[in-house]
This record gives structure tokens, C-alpha cells and sequence, in this order.
């Protein structure tokens, strides 16, 4: 008998898929690892560089500024493990601030918050509803809904920012809590919620088999239209919740809000390690993403670097990280 025959023999049963396991565990691990060593360096060479960066106060407002791109990206993290995008998140976050604006005139904070909330998951089950029924790409869908929802966000405004937002709706979403900013609270908050979500539930496990093979999930029984819509509506809601924030932050409402936001929360994700290919991805490392991209550009803001100087720099780092990623995956 060869020797084969007898590895064979003798490796007990699913040997060769634990191990594969524990090789992508592995990876992973190695992965977040190296995006926390970014961030250290950066820190680090941004300190050294203006040693007034490594003030807590600062590091604190660093991830501030992460903290709505950090939630969008979650969102995003939701959608693309299906093998989607969604590129509607930027106008849903306008859409989100100007309606729980309105209703912060006329209603307690908690319904206001809601409604916007309210108002994202709502967009983004229209998002799944079109995709899984019409079957046609999500990337078509969410151009179109992209644009529909900029237009209803200045329709409902009316064409013009919402000012005077009440103190209660403001200090409940942009106040401190122990000298830490709410939005830094609930970033790190859903952060933890969405990874458990996604690595310790059923309702991950199908979302991740429906981006790896959607036909194998049907043929396996997972309902691939309900899991595949859930995301869209898990997105659309943190990009409610991401306008909210920001509302609440900028004392006003802007029906332009949100339009810069989008590639930056696909960016963070897909830094993080999520394939835009589905079947892949990483809650924490979308999380480690947007403080890569808030440090890098609060680390050149410090240096005096020209706003345009710092789009050149995010890019480049954006397609190095994905240079090495790839590279990394390649060699496994």
C-alpha cells in the first residue's frame, strides 16, 4: 500500500477540513494583527513628527472621526460578504439626518433617532427587495437608489439644511460619557455586537455561504433572497444611525450630508480584509480600517498637509494595504 494510501488511512475523519480551519483562523489573526501594527506606526511616526499628536485628547478626536465611517463600514461589511455592494449608503445617511432633523423639532430624541434609523433600514430593505427580485446586480440597483435617495433627502428638506437641532437630541448622540464621545461608545459597541454576529450565529454562518456559493446555500437550504435582503437592511440602518450621529454632531442637518462617505467606508472595509467577491469578511478589521484612514488623515491635518496632498496619500495607502493583502492571499 503507498504511503499515501496509508495518511489517508490513517487521518481521522474532517482532519483535513479542521486544519484548513485553523490555517484561516490563522490568517486572520496574522491579518488584524498587522492592521493594529499600522495603526501603532502611524501613531508613532505621527507623534514623533508633532509629539502634540499623542495628546489623549487628540487620539480621542481621531476616533471620533472614525466612528461614522467605522459604522457604515460595518454595514458595508454586511453586504459585500454576500458577493453585493451597496453604493446607496452615502445618500441613505443624508436621507436618515434630514428626516430625524425634522422630527427632533416636534418629537423627544429617542422617536427622532428612531425615525432615522427607521428611515435607513427602510431604504435598504427597498435595496434588497429590488435585488433579489429583479435579479439584477446590486451594483445597478444601489447607483439608482443612490441617486433616488440624494433626491428625496432634498426634496424632504425642502432644498435647504435643517438647523436649530434641540440640546437633548445633541447630547444624547454627541455628548461624553466618563470623557469618552458617545459615537465612540457605539462604534466600538456595534463593532463587538456585529463580529459576534457574524462569527458566533447561524445568521452569519448563511451569509457567508450565501456569498460563497449562492446556488450551493439554496441547494442547502438557506432562504439566499431573505439573507441576502437582511443585509442590505442591516446597512441601510447603520447608515441611519451613521446620520443621526452626525446631526447631532453638526447641530444641523445638510441634505448633502454623506456624499464623501461612501468610497471611504468601502475602502476601510475592504482594508479590513472583506472580499469584494463575497464569502469573506471581517467586522473588526473594517472597525481597525477606518482608524487607519481617520489617523492617517488627522496625522497629516497636524503636519499642515493640503487637503488634496491628503486624498493623494488615503488612496495610495488604500491600494498598498489591498497590494499586500492580495499578495498575502496569494501566497496561502
Amino acid at each position: 500500500m503507498s504511503n499515501h494510501a496509508t495518511l489517508e488511512r490513517e487521518s481521522p475523519p474532517g482532519a483535513g477540513l479542521a486544519a484548513a480551519g485553523r490555517r484561516v483562523d490563522v490568517a486572520a489573526v496574522a491579518r488584524q494583527a498587522g492592521l493594529v501594527g499600522v495603526i501603532v506606526v502611524l501613531v508613532l511616526g505621527f507623534g514623533l513628527a508633532r509629539p502634540l499628536f499623542l495628546d489623549g485628547g487628540n487620539l480621542i478626536n481621531v476616533l471620533l472621526q472614525s466612528s461614522v465611517v467605522g459604522v457604515l463600514a460595518l454595514g458595508q461589511t454586511f453586504v459585500l460578504i454576500t458577493g453585493g455592494i451597496d453604493l446607496s449608503i452615502g445618500s441613505t445617511v443624508a436621507m436618515a439626518a434630514v428626516v430625524s432633523g425634522l422630527l427632533s423639532h416636534s418629537a423627544p430624541a429617542p422617536v427622532a433617532i428612531l425615525g432615522g434609523i427607521a428611515v435607513g433600514a427602510l431604504a435598504g430593505l427597498a435595496n434588497g427587495l429590488l435585488i433579489t427580485r429583479t435579479r439584477i446586480t446590486p451594483f445597478i440597483i444601489t447607483l439608482g437608489t443612490m441617486s433616488i435617495y440624494a433626491g428625496l433627502a432634498l426634496i424632504i428638506a425642502g432644498g435647504q439644511a435643517v438647523y436649530d437641532i434641540p440640546a437633548g437630541f445633541q447630547d444624547l448622540l454627541a455628548g461624553r460619557v466618563l470623557g469618552i464621545p458617545v459615537p465612540v461608545f457605539l462604534f466600538v459597541l456595534l463593532t463587538i455586537v456585529a463580529a459576534v454576529c457574524l462569527r458566533r450565529t447561524v445568521f452569519g454562518e448563511h451569509l457567508t455561504a450565501v456569498g460563497g456559493n449562492a446556488e450551493v446555500a439554496r441547494l442547502a437550504g438557506i432562504d439566499v433572497k431573505r439573507f441576502t435582503a437582511s443585509a442590505y437592511v442591516l446597512s441601510g440602518g447603520l447608515a441611519g444611525l451613521a446620520g443621526t450621529v452626525l446631526v447631532a454632531r453638526l447641530g444641523a442637518a445638510d441634505p448633502t450630508l454623506g456624499a464623501d462617505l461612501l468610497l471611504t467606508a468601502i475602502a476601510a472595509t475592504v482594508m479590513g480584509g472583506t472580499k469584494l467577491a463575497g464569502g469573506e469578511g471581517s467586522m473588526s478589521g473594517a472597525a481597525f480600517g477606518a482608524i487607519i484612514i481617520a489617523t492617517l488623515t488627522a496625522g497629516l491635518t497636524t503636519l499642515n498637509v493640503q487637503a488634496f496632498y491628503q486624498q493623494v496619500a488615503v488612496g495610495a495607502a488604500i491600494i498598498i494595504a489591498l497590494l499586500v493583502d492580495q499578495l498575502a492571499r496569494g501566497r496561502r
